[in-house]
């Protein structure tokens, strides 16, 4: 019954929270960028000096 009543919960109309101000989406988009960035680099690092083959 679990799944059903998700089902039925699923289709009432879900509304979006509203956003901040463009400076503020800026700010998050940056701060997502850098954070990708930083996880690029921390991998490059991590993966530095290994040997592919036998």
């Amino acid at each position: 019954m679990g799944l059903i009543r998700f089902l039925a919960a699923s289709e009432q109309q879900v509304e979006m929270a509203p956003t901040g101000s463009t400076a503020e989406q800026l700010w998050l988009l940056g701060g997502i960028a850098l954070s990708l960035t930083a996880a690029g680099l921390v991998a490059l690092a991590a993966t530095r000096g290994r040997h592919r083959g036998p």
